[in-house]
């Protein structure tokens, strides 16, 4: 399948998460036979993930004309919301991977076959708890501690 030319819904896209971690941080070494994927299940908003860099200025008193260079990296932080499954596999590794300093590797699949494969931290895993008539979901963040390695669909 071709790359998109046209602006899509994300309805079918999944997450998947593993306690493995690639060989390489590329294609290949993320797309290995060697690292299995959970599914997450219920995820209702998965959030955004990209780079954004901090920029630095520099005001010379000579020409008070602000000068501005690009600094760090930031890959950012994935805030989902999921529906609460405590039995979904999925969710599960997400509870033990928010006790541990141990990164893990994330794989959004969107539905036309394009995937974005990250280096992840868990760094929140919280009940939201509501009234009466809100269903029971779960507040998660992945740090994401790596560029995202993105494959084109094929």
């Amino acid at each position: 399948m071709a790359a998109r030319t046209v602006v899509g819904t994300i309805s079918g896209a999944t997450l998947a998460i593993s306690a493995s971690l690639p060989a390489t941080y590329d294609a290949a070494g993320y797309g290995a036979t060697s690292i299995t994927y959970t599914t997450i299940g219920e995820v209702e908003n998965f959030g955004n993930h990209g780079v954004t860099a901090t920029i630095t200025e520099f005001v010379p008193i000579a020409t008070a004309v602000v000068a501005k260079m690009k600094g760090s990296k930031n890959y950012g932080t994935m805030s989902m919301t999921l529906g609460s499954i405590p039995t979904d596999s999925g969710q599960a590794i997400i509870t033990t991977a928010s006790e541990s300093t141990a990164h893990y590797s994330a794989k959004l699949t969107y539905p036309d076959n394009e995937i974005h494969y990250l280096d992840v931290l868990v760094a929140k895993d919280e009940y939201q708890d509501g009234s009466v008539n809100d269903a029971m979901k779960r507040s998660v963040d992945f740090a994401i501690c790596r560029a995202p390695v993105i494959v084109a669909a094929a």
